[in-house]
């Protein structure tokens, strides 16, 4: 289930309110929620749902002991089951391949596995890699103490299980939503409250719906053919998918976010106007916010840090590459990136000593060039370096590049955050925001048949 589909919209979630606010159910709130994440996680599949909840019991039963703080060998014991979890079922295709293994071919169906289907024909779960780092969090959190006593188990599996931000983020910490599944039963949203959901659902869904989408459709011409695009076509595929992606996700995030508020649970932001950054390095500081402070609290950091910088942040950026997909294009586009910000430390005097808007052009267009490696597989990514500098049939229609200024426009236009914060003071000011958001909702509706899947699903 995803959260642009009809069923989600206007059946799974208005139960879901109904149940969470019906009086005679609010002693049972987390409980409410939380089946309610199982069933939301189980469209995708019975074993994949089996996958979570084994995770959330392995992990809570392990951390729980008196004895696990600072207990080095119950760490590994919490932790190694989920990873070896996410290795079958979102690596081990990749491992073996690269090792030169491939199926057996000859055959059609599942006897061409030979009895091998265990190994191969994996089906990836749903935000896999969302919920294993966050009960890996948890278990490092506990081990370190800064989760002192372990949560009732009901809170806990609500806390890894919770529908908005299961499948794509954010990576949530404990720490940071306890208060809020305590409280969960005496939570009473405001007007204030509710206003700032409905805004962050209604613009998170129609960025994605309205732009990435639109972006997504205009694009898939030249992803499809990289090896006859025109000069304007390769420039539209670069920034043109750099700017889908980025609504895609950001809009995911602000709709989970609102999703969080109607039922009391305040997410973290996830990205800071990510493409205003003025180098590399501060990309990462406001690009998959959660992302990124995982990294640098749980991997970088152990590793040394700055101690061994270069070093480390190879591996920590190879890492986030293969966090994203199983593939060498991922843990090139990390390495990639590990180069951009360690090529900033050591030119930083002089970049930053350039006018601000080359060092925002410098960087908006070395990170979406990047991207091209979330596009292509090395055959595409050769025979679209082929391409450029020669003419080629497919250009841009004007059409496409109006979808493009839009997109550029409302992603350094004014901040969404701030409107759905913000709450309207006078009457006035809130019927026109009221009539503007119906009107962008009932365009929203109006394309959701035709919505894509969020494109991180797949990470």
């Amino acid at each position: 289930m995803i959260f642009n589909d009809f069923a989600f919209l206007f059946l799974f979630l208005p139960a879901v309110l109904m149940l969470f606010y019906a009086p005679f159910l609010r002693p049972y709130r987390v409980a409410t929620l939380t089946l309610a994440s199982f069933v939301f996680y189980g469209f995708s599949g019975l074993e994949h749902a089996l996958v979570l909840a084994f995770d959330i019991a392995w992990i809570y039963l392990v951390c729980r002991s008196p004895r696990f703080p600072g207990d080095r060998v119950r760490l590994a014991v919490a932790i190694i089951p989920p990873i070896l979890a996410l290795v079958y079922y979102k690596y081990l295709g990749f491992i073996l391949g690269s090792m030169g293994l491939s199926p057996p071919s000859g055959a059609v169906g599942p006897e061409a596995y030979q009895g091998l289907d265990i190994l191969w024909d994996v089906a990836l779960p749903a935000g896999v890699s969302f919920f294993t780092f966050q009960v890996v969090s948890y278990a490092i959190d506990r081990y370190r103490m800064q989760v002192a006593e372990p949560p009732p188990f009901r809170r806990f599996a609500l806390y890894v299980s919770f529908f908005p931000q299961l499948v794509a983020g954010p990576i949530v910490r404990f720490e940071q939503v306890a208060d809020a599944l305590k409280s969960l039963t005496r939570f009473r949203p405001s007007a204030e409250q509710l206003y700032t959901g409905v805004v962050y659902i209604v613009c998170g869904l129609a960025l994605k719906v309205l732009l990435a989408d639109s972006l997504a459709r205009s694009l898939a011409p030249f992803v499809e053919a990289p090896d006859n695009l025109g000069l304007d076509a390769s420039l539209f595929l670069i920034f043109g998918y750099s700017f889908q992606i980025y609504f895609d996700f950001y809009g995911y995030s602000l709709a989970a976010i609102g999703l969080g508020l109607l039922f009391g649970v305040r997410l973290p932001l996830n990205f800071l106007r990510p493409y205003e950054a003025l180098n590399p390095r501060e990309f990462w500081r406001r690009w998959h916010v959660t992302l990124s402070y995982w990294i640098r609290d749980y991997l970088y950091r152990p590793l040394g840090g700055n101690e061994r910088y270069s070093r480390n942040i190879l591996i920590v950026f190879a890492v986030c590459g293969l966090w994203h997909g199983a593939g060498w294009t991922f843990v090139i586009w990390g390495l990639y990136h590990a180069v951009l910000v360690a090529g900033y430390r050591l030119v930083r005097p002089a970049w930053d000593a350039l006018p601000r808007a080359l060092q925002w052009a410098g960087s908006f267009s070395l990170v979406s060039a990047g991207w091209l490696l979330f596009v292509f597989d090395f055959s595409g990514m050769q025979r679209y370096a082929a391409s450029l500098g020669t003419p080629g049939a497919l250009s841009a229609s004007w059409t496409d590049w109006a979808v493009l200024l839009i997109a550029a426009a409302v992603c350094f236009g004014p901040s969404v955050e701030k409107l759905a914060e913000a709450p309207p003071l006078s009457k006035g000011r809130a019927a026109a925001l009221a009539a503007c958001g119906a009107a962008l909702a009932f365009a929203t509706l109006m394309f959701v048949s035709v919505s894509d899947s969020f494109i991180y699903f797949r990470f």
